[in-house]
């Protein structure tokens, strides 16, 4: 459904207009925004879950966001020209970078945040949730270079991990007892059921 009338020329000039709280809004290619159903319950659960786990390694409270920091995307799949990760983590001069904007985004002249991570909603291996995710996102994170992409999906038993190498992602599985590790946080060991079902703490 379309949330206002309003045709946006640009990201920044979306971003700077009041269009209230709502956290679900996406902007499209054409300037349109739409406004997306509210997040699953238990996908907000694994999100606070694994972020309060990696704010307790990073030693950096306020660089760990959930649901909270858009960032700027080439459209690809559903047209969509901003995401909003389940979990993101910055890096410190982005929150210097914010305070020149009224949102929480990352532009594309900004430099890249070290971590994403994605919660997949309910659908098959043919359905928008499942693409937008697998695919879509995918392609939009690894163009901006971001050194490590996580899919976090309970309705397959798997979270997926993206690595960059070389410029370009290499995918590793994981489920059941298997030990997820990170490269970009070396001393994180997470059994993977364990997040799959937010039991982190």
């Amino acid at each position: 459904m379309t949330f206002t009338p309003i045709r946006y020329k640009t990201y920044l000039e979306y971003i700077q207009a009041d269009i209230g709280p709502d956290k679900t809004c996406r902007l499209l290619s054409n300037g349109e925004v739409i406004q997306l159903p509210p997040e699953d319950d238990e996908n907000i659960v694994i999100a606070d879950e694994f972020a309060e786990l990696i704010r307790r390694l990073s030693g950096n409270r306020k660089l760990v966001r959930t649901s909270s920091t858009e960032i700027q995307v080439h459209p690809v799949g559903d047209k969509c020209v901003n995401r909003i990760p389940d979990l993101v983590v910055l890096r410190p001069e982005h929150r210097q970078l914010f305070a020149k904007l009224t949102k929480s985004a990352i532009l594309f002249e900004m430099p890249p945040p070290l971590l994403v991570a994605e919660i997949v909603s309910p659908g098959n291996d043919h359905g928008n949730n499942y693409r937008r995710d697998y695919d879509w996102k995918r392609q939009q994170y690894e163009w901006w270079q971001i050194p490590e992409y996580w899919i976090i999906d309970r309705h397959r038993n798997q979270v997926v991990i993206f690595t960059l190498q070389a410029d370009t992602y290499q995918e590793q599985r994981y489920a059941e007892a298997d030990i997820i590790t990170s490269s970009v946080f070396p001393t994180l060991k997470i059994v993977t059921s364990n997040l799959l079902s937010g039991n982190l703490l």
